[in-house]
């Protein structure tokens, strides 16, 4: 579709464009409908493959650059409404019984340009850097809802506060925590879901201390602590440990004995399993692995890409609005798509 446009020009010599004023259109502007069309592709694949979807399915032919330039603007939107909630202060009276709230870091790939002049690709450097996800699901609900944060752990804990509350977190709620036992995860979890919720370390996160410290020559062994735990018996799975550790003063990754033997020690408080699998919950942190794949690792970490922290914080926020179900209400209901 072509269209012909009267333009007049002023006495100061502005240009007049009666015709653009009144449909509220602007030289290589994009309407709402197809800026969410761009998003949508974008937060899926690549901005190039995004250019190439929205050619194939629409017949619309954007370049790359301004397929970025939208998707990071809406993304902004996304995170910013995201972060700027209000702490969770108060609870409703009804909700869901059992929520399992879990939580993990996963290392994303960031790029800086130093300082200086030419060619800007040779001063590029790559680096890793923690992105934290939490996510909460209530008991027989298939739907997880997410959260995500670049922050500090008291950022983190916030939005996994809201995740929970989004879950159905209600005064009588239980929260059934799992971590791979990074000490921010207890903390927070202690601080933001208090008497509702007790803790549990990932079994299979424990069994690959256990594998790695497993004595040669028998088989057998590994699947006996695993039962012992299951049975909590962790104590004797620890005895045990104790009368095979590695002289003092030998390095860590020669003494996986102890440091089998020191990580379930320190985490003695976390290690029921029993009751976990008499209630029918999990005892593996399948919910959070999942959710790393999906919200991270499928757009973030696509072979090649690197990202500026800013640009992969609204990606990741982005999509975990996305996930969350509210991808048609922020296009539609929120005012922010329309500024």
């Amino acid at each position: 579709m072509s269209v012909q446009e009267r333009v007049w020009r002023g006495r100061e010599g502005a240009w007049l464009r009666p015709f653009q004023q009144q449909a509220r259109i602007g030289a290589r502007g994009c309407s709402r409908r197809l800026q969410r069309l761009a998003c949508d592709f974008a937060l899926e694949e690549s901005f190039g493959t995004a250019v190439e979807r929205l050619r194939e399915h629409h017949g619309v032919a954007l370049s790359a650059s301004r397929v970025r330039l939208v998707t990071l603007e809406h993304a902004g939107r996304m995170a910013r409404q995201q972060l700027q909630r209000a702490p969770v202060r108060t609870l409703p009276a009804r909700g869901a019984d059992t929520i399992v709230v879990e939580a993990d870091g996963s290392m994303l790939p960031h790029v800086e340009f130093g300082e200086g002049e030419g060619d800007r690709r040779k001063r590029r450097k790559i680096f890793w850097q923690e992105a934290r996800l939490l996510a909460a699901q209530a008991r027989g609900c298939a739907e997880a809802v997410y959260a995500v944060s670049f922050g500090d752990v008291s950022e983190a804990g916030q939005q996994w506060a809201h995740a929970a509350r989004e879950s159905g977190w209600a005064i009588h709620s239980c929260l059934h925590a799992i971590g791979d036992g990074a000490e921010w995860i207890d903390k927070q979890r202690a601080l933001q879901f208090g008497r509702q919720s007790r803790y549990l370390v990932d079994f299979f996160h424990v069994c690959e201390y256990l594998a790695a410290a497993a004595p040669p020559g028998q088989p057998d062994w590994l699947q006996r602590q695993k039962q012992r735990l299951r049975d909590n018996q962790a104590e004797t799975v620890i005895e045990e440990l104790s009368l095979r550790l590695e002289l003092v003063g030998s390095p860590d990754e020669q003494a996986p004995v102890r440091c089998a033997h020191r990580y379930l020690s320190n985490r003695r408080h976390a290690l029921d399993y029993r009751s976990a699998l008499e209630a029918g919950l999990p005892i593996g942190s399948g919910l959070i692995e999942s959710g790393h794949r999906h919200i991270f690792q499928h757009r973030l970490k696509i072979a090649g890409a690197a990202w500026l922290r800013s640009s992969a914080e609204t990606i990741a926020h982005a999509r975990a609005l996305r996930a969350n179900g509210h991808w048609r209400s922020y296009w539609f209901d929120s005012a922010l798509a329309r500024n």
